[in-house]
């Protein structure tokens, strides 16, 4: 059964590996075996996803916001598995944080009876400026997703949010978010992949800015890395390296390919033997 965490428990692991000179790392995942497998590798968090989950019944990564899916009771229902099977790591969610009809407070308080450590909110920002206007226009916007984060800092849950832009980053500083990731797209890759019109270097400076952005509010914030061309181990050495990036984030890129390559191999190896 998996141990919670407070904010500045979670933070003082992370500055731990840190001052260690190790990269941290954020898996998702989308099943309790996932998860037990990560933690076992060394993840310093995990993230329960229902992006994962959806990549895991073979779909893309956009599922989780459409009609036909509430992202929030994925959540809740993937959680007892995932808590289940993990030890010592914090456990974070990719919870929705724009359904009106959920305050904050009471979601945050629900996840964290269910075992989970903090939020790195749904990045809702990847649906496209036109669908976010709209849902600004409505009270469903963005803001909702800073708020979120503010009250969890008030609540002693730990964070870890995306922001798109400098401009995102500041503000998510400035409401006390502890950690943040840019975020340069969906993740290329596998048979599910998204495209992107971003090359790595490219996406190295967009994270950069966007750090910058983010420690000229808070020095010490943790700074990830996550999506577009950043697809696997050698791509974040690459942005590590050439940014302040302290860690990334996978999601299609540590459940979904891994799992895509290591399936696709193991039946074309069987497939191999003669009669």
């Amino acid at each position: 059964m998996a141990k919670r965490f407070r904010e500045d428990e979670v933070i003082n692991l992370l500055k731990k590996q840190i001052e260690a000179k190790k990269a941290l790392f954020m898996p998702n995942c989308g099943c309790g075996l996932t998860a037990k497998l990560q933690e076992k590798g060394g993840a310093d968090l995990i993230c329960v996803s229902a992006t994962s989950y959806w990549r895991m019944k073979g779909q893309g990564s956009l599922s989780p916001l459409m009609p036909y899916s509430d992202i929030n009771k994925i959540i809740l229902d993937l959680a007892p598995e995932v808590v289940a099977n993990v030890q010592n790591t914090p456990i974070l969610s990719l919870s929705g944080a724009t359904n009106p009809l959920l305050p904050h407070k009471k979601h945050l308080t629900m996840l964290w009876e269910a075992g989970i450590s903090g939020i790195n909110p749904f990045m809702m920002k990847i649906y496209g400026e036109a669908i976010m206007e709209q849902m600004s226009n409505i009270g469903m916007g963005w803001d909702r997703e800073v708020e979120m984060v503010g009250e969890a800092h008030k609540m002693d849950m730990f964070s870890l949010a995306y922001a798109f832009t400098p401009e995102e980053a500041t503000v998510l500083a400035e409401v006390g978010c502890p950690a943040i990731a840019s975020h340069c797209g969906s993740t290329i890759g596998g048979l599910k992949g998204a495209k992107s019109s971003l090359s790595l270097d490219e996406a190295c400076e967009v994270s950069q800015k966007i750090f910058d952005a983010a420690r000229k509010v808070n020095p010490d914030v943790i700074l990830f890395a996550h999506g577009g061309p950043i697809e696997g181990p050698k791509e974040v050495k690459y942005v590590i390296e050439h940014t302040d990036a302290q860690g990334f984030i996978g999601g299609s890129a540590a459940e979904r390919v891994p799992i895509e390559k290591a399936v696709l191999a193991a039946t074309e190896e069987y497939k191999e033997l003669k009669l």
